[in-house]
């Protein structure tokens, strides 16, 4: 759930930014993830809260930084982040997925570890499509067998690896994952490549 609220406060921020109301959210936005910080490590030292603090604050800096030098708009649309109360059933089906592959693993079946690509629509500006891309990367990686390495939006395809091979889940799909438009395993496509050349 963090990962959401960080989204959501990062489109905050780069509105607030034009309108003149950057520090104060900069201010809001220090302390709240300095406290989801506390919240998830447990942490009660005092010295461990300023290197938190000071650590989130060189975090934050550095996004308003690439912000402006970007100067990327976002389209936050609710449909789009309420698509995370999928993950919870993502994450489970995949810790079955994953104990399954390690219990073959320790019976001598070698896990597949594989890179898949698949279409996604998406623009370098397009406001929408960006924030669809960067909440389809963020959410999906949630899952423990589905870790999206990037999305290309030159040539509109998704990279990802998976350890055992399963669907798109159908949260990417929402965002902008089109399955079968494109090569779906790069690597046996190359390989069937390769062997069309050896026999010509």
């Amino acid at each position: 759930m963090h990962v959401s609220v960080a989204i959501v406060n990062a489109v905050k921020f780069s509105h607030a930014t034009r309108s003149g109301r950057g520090p104060l959210v900069f201010a809001s936005a220090l302390v709240l993830v300095l406290a989801l910080w506390m919240l998830f490590t447990g942490s009660k030292q005092a010295h461990e809260w300023v290197a938190g603090a000071f650590s989130i604050a060189c975090t934050l800096s550095l996004l308003i930084v690439v912000y402006r030098e970007q100067s990327q708009t976002f389209d936050l649309r609710w449909s789009d982040a309420l698509a995370l109360w999928r993950t919870p059933w993502y994450v489970v089906s995949g810790i079955v997925e994953i104990t399954v592959v390690l219990l073959k693993d320790l019976a001598g079946h070698r896990a597949e570890s594989i890179f898949r690509v698949c279409g996604f629509r998406t623009a370098k500006e397009d406001p929408l499509l960006v924030t669809r891309r960067a909440l389809a990367t963020a959410y999906t990686s949630i899952a423990p067998n589905f870790i999206v390495l990037g999305v290309d939006h030159q040539q509109s395809r998704m990279l990802f690896h998976q350890i055992q091979r399963s669907s798109v889940p159908r949260m990417t799909k929402q965002l902008g994952a089109e399955v079968g438009t494109r090569e779906d395993n790069p690597g046996d496509a190359a390989a069937q490549r390769q062997q069309k050349a050896e026999q010509q």
